[in-house]
């Protein structure tokens, strides 16, 4: 995700080691860790709530219905362009 390799993560660990101390760098990152879980969770659950609004049926079937049309209309151009064909054959 952030694409942080291992020398990365060990500079911000002794860095982090350095501006807080080794007293405080255990509450930080305990800190951090559940904010981060929170943030986690908020957007799974508004991932899961968009998924299930677009698997509403309405929606699929509304997106049936344009298929359908989509199809009917693709049809129509193929035989459209077809014709011209036949017309210059005779």
């Amino acid at each position: 995700m952030f694409d942080i390799g291992f020398w990365e993560l060990f500079f911000l660990f002794l860095l982090s080691l350095f501006v807080l101390g080794p007293e405080k760098l255990p509450q930080v990152a305990s800190f951090l860790g559940k904010q981060f879980g929170r943030v986690q969770r908020y957007f799974n659950s508004v991932k899961s709530q968009i998924d299930d609004e677009v698997d509403s049926t309405d929606i699929k079937s509304i997106l049936k219905d344009q298929e359908l049309s989509i199809s009917e209309l693709q049809q129509r151009i193929k035989e459209a362009s077809d014709e011209p064909k036949s017309d210059k054959s005779k």
